[in-house]
């Protein structure tokens, strides 16, 4: 499965079976995130085998069952030399992780809320823990949420260029942390796409995850130069 594949597979899903992953599944999630945690200044972590975080109240309000692994997403609150906030880095990694999952055959949900932290998380001085993906086999594939109006995403959709309502396209099929798409995309006569979240709860951590969802759809590195953090002459 490819990653634009996965885009049309991909459904959150919060009831798993307790198969666990496999070996080979583990090492290429903890390589992807080794990479993004140091391109984007974060520090993911994936969890296993852990029956606290999806325990008790919350997670039966969320309607989770049998959650044992999930990703732990976190990282710095402010970092030198990138341009994008912790949330918007925190949802463009995510993003990536949840298709990759998808490709592995494995299914996400992308929490905000609804989790316990447990001591199992680490989090360092600076960073902050921004939210978790639940994942793991689900007991369905899911269903596609209750799509928005296009407009509410992208005002200009009808008038513009194909390449950027494929982007928007793309969007529409993104997770959000809260099930809400609170956000907006315009593009101007020079081609230069600008995105901005509106003021909600999570909206900045979508922004993110539409910003990687717009350019995989629109085929442009739009947005990811400004999430990446500079790198040291020495590569550290």
């Amino acid at each position: 499965m490819t990653l634009e594949e996965a885009v049309f597979a991909r459904h959150s899903v919060r009831k798993y079976r307790p198969e666990p992953l496999t070996k080979a599944q583990v090492e290429e999630l903890q390589a992807r995130i080794r990479r993004l945690n140091e391109n984007f200044a974060l520090h993911m972590q994936l969890i296993l085998n852990d029956d606290v975080a999806f325990s008790g109240r919350l997670a039966h309000y969320g309607s989770f069952r049998n959650v044992k692994n999930y990703i732990a997403v976190a990282g710095l609150k402010s970092t030198a030399g990138c341009e994008a906030t912790l949330e918007e880095r925190a949802g463009y990694a995510t993003a990536e992780l949840v298709l990759l999952a998808q490709t592995l055959g494995l299914n996400t949900c992308v929490v905000g809320l609804t989790f316990k932290k447990t001591p199992t998380i680490e989090i360092d001085d600076g960073e902050k823990l921004e939210m978790v993906i639940a994942i793991g086999y689900g007991e369905t594939q899911g269903v596609q949420h209750p799509m928005k109006p296009v407009t509410r995403i992208a005002p200009d959709y009808e008038s513009a260029p194909d390449w950027f309502k494929k982007g928007i396209d793309y969007v529409m099929l993104a997770p959000s942390a809260l099930n809400q798409f609170k956000a907006k995309f315009t593009v101007d006569e020079n081609d230069r796409v600008f995105a901005k979240s509106r003021f909600a709860p999570f909206a900045k951590v979508d922004l993110g995850i539409f910003k990687y969802f717009f350019e995989l759809g629109a085929g442009k590195e739009i947005f990811r130069k400004s999430m990446q953090t500079l790198r040291s002459s020495d590569g550290a």
